[in-house]
């Protein structure tokens, strides 16, 4: 029996799934422990010879933003046909997330790179109890301030026919996400799913999939295990396919409802990192297994072979 393939869906990368190789964002006061393994150009090397359709940037990758490095980033990834999208945080809650930079600038560096979607992340903080705390009242000036930025940048994004899309990262509720983009209520502000983030805030992640899909321009595409623990539980990355996220039908959420047609697959196994080769393998093992599970099993694009 022949498996029906999406052949207009393109399947890349978030750069964060190689974070052992110095290809991703800081976050969480993660410090690698070992020299960057590839520069960007390298980077693109490896995507081809994994059969990838573009990458998700993050800030983190390029070695510098000056433009005319960025510049002849977007013309190697051209030459090999690959999409790019890149992403940012606004690092609202002061954490050192990322390159500080505001959205005006990510625009401009999008825009140098040839990048269609900036990614944007709130990274704010949060009260605790975190459970049933939508829209509190701390909250709600950083949702505010948020989308002010939204709207002043929409119309530059627009002009240069980029889209804006605010992330459910670690700090935010789906209905966050939506209330942020419903009031921007600009055609080139929407949303990123990451299809577990949702966990974090303690929130159904398939609802949250759901939630976002319509206003969706673009996705990490991500898998997690939850094992039991005698005193709880513990979340662990796995390769996508392997883990409790279902990853059917989150794809088919976004292949049927997201205006996009990409998968980008991001991975984070916490590998030791006592053993530097072994970690590195590890690291591009997962990937070619999660590419593998979106091409043979979800049928996106070209069959592995």
């Amino acid at each position: 029996m022949t498996r029906h393939q999406d052949s207009d869906m393109r399947l890349g990368l978030h750069t964060y799934s190689l974070y052992l190789h110095g290809i991703g964002q800081d976050w969480a006061g993660f410090e690698l422990p070992w020299e960057r393994q590839l520069s960007t150009f390298e980077l693109f090397e490896l995507g081809v010879s994994l059969g990838l359709d573009g990458f998700h940037l993050d800030d983190g990758v390029l070695e510098t933003l000056d433009s005319p490095f960025l510049e002849e980033v977007g013309s190697a990834a051209r030459e090999k046909a690959l999409y790019l999208e890149y992403n940012m945080s606004l690092d609202l809650g002061g954490f050192g997330i990322g390159i500080q930079h505001d959205l005006e600038q990510g625009i401009k560096t999008a825009m140098h790179l040839g990048a269609d979607i900036v990614k944007i992340s709130m990274d704010l903080p949060r009260p605790r109890p975190r459970a049933g705390s939508r829209f509190h009242p701390k909250v709600m000036p950083y949702l505010e301030h948020t989308l002010n930025q939204l709207k002043q940048a929409a119309p530059l994004a627009q002009s240069l026919n980029i889209k804006l899309a605010l992330e459910n990262h670690c700090d935010s509720f789906s209905e966050e996400i939506l209330w942020v983009v419903e009031h921007a209520d600009h055609p080139s502000v929407g949303a990123c799913i990451d299809t577990m983030n949702a966990w974090h805030m303690t929130e159904d992640p398939m609802k949250a999939i759901e939630n976002l899909a319509p206003v969706a321009f673009t996705n990490h595409f991500r898998d997690d295990r939850i094992e039991f623990k005698r005193d709880g539980f513990h979340v662990k990355g796995t390769a996508v396919g392997d883990g409790d996220i279902d990853m059917k039908t989150a794809y088919h959420w976004i292949r049927d409802h997201s205006p996009t047609n990409r998968v980008n697959i991001e991975t984070e196994m916490g590998f030791s990192l006592d053993d530097k080769d072994a970690a590195l393998r590890l690291e591009i093992e997962t990937i070619k297994k999660s590419i593998e599970y979106c091409r043979n099993i979800l049928g996106i694009g070209r069959v592995m072979t």
